[in-house]
């Protein structure tokens, strides 16, 4: 039969699940459970991992006002014997200033997402003039210079490398203020005020009169000295190296030498050649003897100890090689065209700005510099023309890097050879025998009866 609505439950009945507590009873946190209390039947179970010490709890009596971080550590168990069992929470906690504490740990509450819209928005209010990206970059590069807009637009109207140096100078290459840009700027120009960060700093740039043009001009006064060094260092290379192997006589003996036994192994094989290509140097060491224990070379560096010692140490000549074969000659002149493009510039802004007195005295100094090395570099071109001649080949064809390198592997390869006959000579005095003392009274007495039979 039915149970009849609203009637109650039969004493002992177990508690339906989810059932709401009574209103006003909290639990008390850490609070013994009564003993011997039954847990309800179907209940949730509330047990911890470890049993709490309730005279553990009794000592913490204060709570934070605040959220503060959790502090995440493995708790022990606790027993009668525990290292925790006198510790009085309380009595430490009176000692401390707590609000400091509080201060110090709180958890700061995250602005609502209402407030973030309204940074974000004013944020891209103020960025609107210009496009993000750009207007990031702008702020990064402004913050390296560590200068203010408007002193940053004085340095490049006045090319002060002082208080603008060149690495910042390189820097603002990259916020050169477009025509579009510097429009868009101007037409605001009344909000200026408004303006963020990025506008302010692009706005005084472009107020700069031909500022992409000062900005190279700045940069080539700062870093004009080292290039002209490094451009007067390759010139000189090429042009000693071309003029050393050009008219060096010990080295034509050397390649006479190598010529004359070429045409020797190849007689009756070859018809004879009246000269080789420098290509044919690494030739020299790569022709072994018939029983391989050495080279063409070997015997080269050998006969000229022995029957040409005038030729001993040519290598020597050749100090500028290492540099020569490291240049690319038409980089080269193109850098040193480019230069006099540069320097033309640099004539023309001083024109412009009479009273620029930066400009006057840098030009007046690199005018001379260049003026050299102009002529310096048409000795180079010659000389290279006419080594390059000399050996038949086209200077047109074969870079300096190239031609060079044949003769600088060569000479390499000499030097090591020499070195290994030296150390393979000394080797051999060593392990030769030496006269014993009576050896050496049997020959001075043998010497001595020839000496005395004469008469």
């Amino acid at each position: 039969a039915p149970k009849a609505p609203g009637a109650p439950k039969a004493p002992g009945a177990p508690k339906a699940p989810g059932a709401p507590k009574a209103p006003g009873a909290p639990k008390a946190p850490c609070a013994p459970k009564a003993p011997g209390a039954p847990k309800p039947p179907g209940a949730p179970s509330n047990t911890t991992p470890h049993k709490i010490n309730p005279d553990l709890c009794k000592t913490l009596t204060r709570t934070p006002k605040v959220k503060l971080p959790l502090l995440h550590w493995s708790a022990v168990k606790h027993n009668g014997g525990s290292y925790w069992k006198d510790v009085d929470m309380g009595s430490v906690l009176d000692k401390l200033d707590l609000s400091n504490f509080e201060e110090q740990f709180k958890i700061k509450v995250k602005p609502s997402m209402s407030g973030v819209a309204k940074i974000i928005k004013k944020k891209v209010d103020s960025l609107s003039l210009l496009d993000q990206n750009r207007a990031r970059n702008a702020m990064i590069i402004q913050r390296r210079v560590a200068l203010s807009p408007t002193d940053v637009a004085k340095c490049v109207e006045q090319t002060d490398l002082g208080e603008l140096p060149v690495w910042a100078v390189e820097l603002l290459h990259g916020c050169v203020p477009s025509k579009e840009e510097s429009d868009t700027l101007l037409a605001h120009s009344e909000k200026l005020k408004e303006f963020g960060e990025a506008e302010l700093f692009c706005f005084h740039l472009s107020k700069v009169t031909r500022y992409d043009r000062k900005l190279g001009i700045m940069h080539f006064i700062g870093t004009f000295d080292e290039q002209f060094s490094r451009l007067s260092q390759q010139v000189s290379a090429v042009k000693d190296a071309s003029y050393a192997v050009k008219d060096s006589a010990r080295l034509k003996k050397v390649l006479e030498l190598i010529l004359a036994l070429g045409n020797y192994m190849n007689s009756g094989r070859k018809g004879l050649a009246s000269g080789f290509k420098i290509q044919s140097l690494s030739r020299v060491s790569e022709t072994h003897s018939g029983d391989y224990k050495f080279t063409l070379l070997h015997f080269i560096v050998k006969t000229i100890h022995a029957n040409m010692p005038e030729l001993v140490g040519f290598t020597m000549e050749f100090s500028k090689l290492d540099d020569a074969k490291k240049v690319a000659l038409k980089d080269l002149v193109e850098e040193i065209q480019e230069t006099k493009k540069n320097l033309d510039m640099v004539l023309d802004e001083r024109d412009k700005q009479r009273d620029n007195f930066v400009i006057f005295s840098f030009y007046n100094r690199a005018q001379r510099k260049v003026k050299r090395l102009g002529e310096q570099t048409r000795q180079m071109l010659e000389g290279y023309e006419a080594v390059c001649k000399a050996f038949g080949e086209n200077p047109k064809r074969i870079e300096p890097q190239e031609f060079f390198k044949f003769f600088s592997d060569f000479f390499f390869q000499f030097d090591k050879v020499e070195k290994e006959l030296a150390a393979s000579m000394s080797t051999e005095k060593k392990s030769a025998p030496g006269l014993t003392r009576e050896t050496s009274k049997n020959l001075i007495a043998e010497a001595m009866m020839r000496h005395a039979s004469m008469y």
